[in-house]
């Protein structure tokens, strides 16, 4: 199994030196999307990280991509610059999509 990385040169990097070789450094949404769709065809791809501004700026092509999709599974991950505020916590979300529960904590 594959893993591949989409985001900004500090996140690649740290990627990279784990061993990580299915890499794109990019702040750029058009060259994300080209890697996303490139690491979707990949049928030995598992898992594809993406830093969550990038992921912000494809929603929709993101929404499409893994619609009905088990593998791989898109993980969504800070930057240097750190998390995002949101009302919906992408890994509740990821979850409910993929067993049909939510999970909600107190």
């Amino acid at each position: 199994m594959k893993i591949g990385v989409i985001g900004d040169s500090n996140t690649v990097l740290g990627f990279r030196l784990t061993g990580v070789r299915e890499t794109r450094e990019t702040d750029d949404p058009k060259e994300a999307l080209e890697a996303l769709k490139t690491f979707f065809k990949d049928k030995d791809m598992g898992l594809i990280i993406i830093t969550e501004r990038l992921a912000d700026k494809l929603r929709t092509e993101i929404e499409r991509l893994t619609k009905g999709v088990v593998t791989p599974l898109l993980v969504e991950i800070p930057d240097k610059e750190g998390s995002i505020e949101r009302k919906v916590d992408p890994i509740n979300e990821l979850v409910r999509r993929a067993v049909g529960v939510e999970i909600k904590f107190k």
